[in-house]
């Protein structure tokens, strides 16, 4: 592979991982500020076509990032379910209060 698209993957997977360590910190905005650095990097990697040869090595690099997406994925799915619980639970608080707030004197 040439040493372009070598270093570029890895740049892909490197931008991959601190999107995790930001995910699993629960800093959601530094990991899409991350993910549009790393969607311009795949463009330019993916801008050209490569020799089958490279083949294995850039597949095995996909599987990795792809891998690092589930992750964060499952995180993003984590965090949305528990801030809905959240959300949920305080516009019961507000209800109830407001109930209670309109029977007093």
């Amino acid at each position: 592979m040439d040493r372009c698209r070598s270093e570029q993957l890895k740049q892909i997977i490197v931008l991959s991982e601190q999107m995790l360590e930001q995910a699993r910190a629960l800093e959601w905005e530094r990991v899409a500020d991350l993910e549009v650095r790393r969607k311009q990097l795949v463009i330019h990697c993916f801008q050209h076509p490569g020799s089958a040869q490279d083949a294995p090595e850039v597949a095995t690099c996909i599987r990795k990032i792809l891998r690092l997406n589930d992750e964060i994925t499952a995180l993003g799915r984590d965090c949305k379910a528990q801030l809905g619980g959240e959300l949920r639970a305080h516009k019961l608080g507000r209800a109830a209060s407001t109930a209670y707030l309109s029977c007093t004197p």
